[in-house]
């Protein structure tokens, strides 16, 4: 018996986390190992047991320097850092498996409410199952969900790194690298012949991380192929929906929107034109949103061929991501169901800026009160009687409720930016030179924009850190595009507006330094890459 220990304890049959990988004899006790009680340590029993007798050899090809090839095994290279005689899942050599399947529950615990791309229960089940063994499929899945959670919550990457078998990698961006180049090896010659919703979740999954990060050249190519894979699924258009069981077409349509975001952010900055785009206004003016709406139902509700009725009038998370998703859609077309589609093209507004200003107008008037009726728990001043719920779903929806409010915010700046341009465009030559004072419409807009930025503190300081974290490197985008509107203050240094925007510029950026912490350059509105065939004669 250890010193120190208490008087009555057992020797366990199986050894906890701790005492297996210090190789060491566990003594149980009500709670706890003695050793885990003496150090304070989480007592835990995750890593399975091993198989008793010989072990079996793996062979690695030297031909093509993998092992089992056609198998989940073939993307790990004999040359990697991870012995392959010591590995017993094909996720080792990223780190130790009780560690990767905390990766996965922080997903579903902090981002999946934002990026709903896997059937919970399903994929909880199939983690349990260790089905990516056998299924390279899944396995590039969790591979890019790795990828997009440490991307994502840079707390939890450092919480990694002090794990009792911490990450080997020095920085996030190492880490999404070589989840990157793990999924890019799983590929085969023939890996576009068949496609799924599983491939496109992928590939979407892989943008959102590199975005996180700051890298956008390569997360405008990963955009692309998430796109692509989005138009050969047709998630856009709901007669191709017939066939699929119900956990297929929820996923679908939560996969429509989710490419249908990006496709948003395209058309309202794509200030290089380099983006490509998701939708051509033909498609755009065929879609009903509310066809492609998901359930308002969770998940665990949710089977292959039926949908069970919930067993109690909670709030559904759901509810943020359809409000959220009906948001992104006021922004580019009318949100009201059956009215007459007579908005112009978007040819016609280029070509009289009367129009345009008229078509941004209506869209800023729809957005400005369209969450004027959410449910109590998705307001910005959080629930009020909802104290029946538990704290997990308390998180999920305080992580909602900042990206569907600083969203919404955030859209609305975008269409003020464009209404000045358009302004601009109209009667350049009634401007006064001698006259420097803002007309009524720049005073106009430029209430909107200090509303919005009080709008905007206010939510960013109800929320707690870990909420905000969980909305990644797309909230401090979105702050700073609120507050780089600031910089187009119209009246005089001297004006009281002007000082009011002086301070609101100062404190967006307190917040920006908390919010903001990508690992490089931001690189956003710069044209970053090189075209080197230009280059070469300079």
């Amino acid at each position: 018996m250890p010193p120190n220990s208490p008087s009555r304890v057992e020797l366990s049959t199986q050894a906890c986390d701790i005492c297996r990988k210090r190789k060491v004899k566990c003594y149980r006790t009500e709670s706890r190992c003695t050793r885990c009680e003496r150090l304070n340590l989480s007592c835990t029993f995750l890593t399975p047991s091993r198989a008793r007798g010989p072990k079996k050899r793996l062979r690695p090809n030297p031909s093509v320097g993998a092992v089992h090839p056609g198998g989940p095994w073939e993307s790990v290279q004999v040359n990697d850092t991870v012995n392959l005689r010591q590995m017993s899942y094909p996720t080792d050599d990223v780190c130790e498996r009780s560690l990767f399947k905390l990766i996965m529950e922080d997903f579903l615990d902090y981002i999946y409410i934002l990026i709903p791309i896997v059937h919970r229960p399903s994929f909880r089940s199939a983690l349990m199952e260790d089905r990516d063994r056998e299924d390279s499929g899944f396995l590039g899945l969790t591979f890019a969900i790795a990828a997009v959670v440490v991307a994502t919550l840079p707390s939890r990457f450092q919480h990694y790194r002090a794990h009792y078998d911490p990450l080997r990698f020095r920085s996030r961006q190492e880490m999404v690298d070589y989840c990157a180049d793990r999924i890019m090896r799983l590929r085969t010659s023939s890996y576009f012949d068949e496609i799924n919703f599983q491939k496109f979740a992928i590939s979407y999954l892989l943008y959102i991380a590199f975005l996180q990060l700051g890298n956008h050249n390569r997360s405008r190519m990963l955009d692309v192929e998430a796109m692509q894979l989005a138009r050969l699924l047709n998630l856009h258009c709901i007669s191709r929906y017939d066939g699929l069981n119900c956990i297929e077409t929820q996923l679908r349509k939560k996969g429509f929107w989710l490419i249908f975001y990006t496709f948003v952010h395209a058309r309202l900055q794509n200030m290089f034109g380099e983006r490509l785009s998701y939708l051509d206004p033909v498609l755009l003016r065929a879609i009903n949103p509310e066809d492609l709406m998901p359930l308002e139902v969770a998940d665990e509700y949710i089977l292959e061929n039926e949908i069970l009725e919930p067993d109690s009038a909670k709030p559904c998370v759901v509810a943020g991501f359809i409000i959220h998703s009906r948001v992104f859609w006021a922004a580019i077309r009318d949100p009201s169901p059956g009215k007459p589609d007579n908005e112009p093209c978007p040819c016609v507004r280029a070509g009289d800026p009367q129009i345009q200003i008229l078509y941004l107008r209506n869209r800023l008037d729809s957005l400005k009160y369209l969450l004027h009726d959410i449910p109590p728990i998705l307001s910005p001043w959080g629930p009020s009687a909802e104290h029946y719920l538990d704290d997990g779903i308390r998180s999920d929806f305080a992580t909602m409720r900042a990206n569907l409010h600083v969203t919404h915010i955030w859209l609305q700046s975008l269409l003020i930016d464009q209404l000045e341009a358009a302004n601009a465009l109209v009667g350049p030559e009634a401007a006064s030179v001698s006259d420097p004072a803002p007309s009524v419409e720049q005073r106009r807009l430029w209430l909107d924009r200090e509303e919005l930025c009080r709008q905007l503190f206010f939510v960013l300081h109800a929320l707690p850190p870990i909420n905000l974290e969980a909305n990644g490197l797309h909230l401090a985008y979105k702050v700073r595009d609120v507050a780089a509107g600031l910089l187009t203050c119209p009246f005089l240094p001297n004006e009281p507006e002007a000082k009011r925007a002086a301070d609101y510029v100062q404190h967006a950026t307190d917040i920006l330094s908390r919010l903001d912490q990508s690992e490089c350059v931001n690189t956003l509105h710069l044209q970053s890459w090189v075209d080197t065939d230009r280059c070469e004669g300079v």
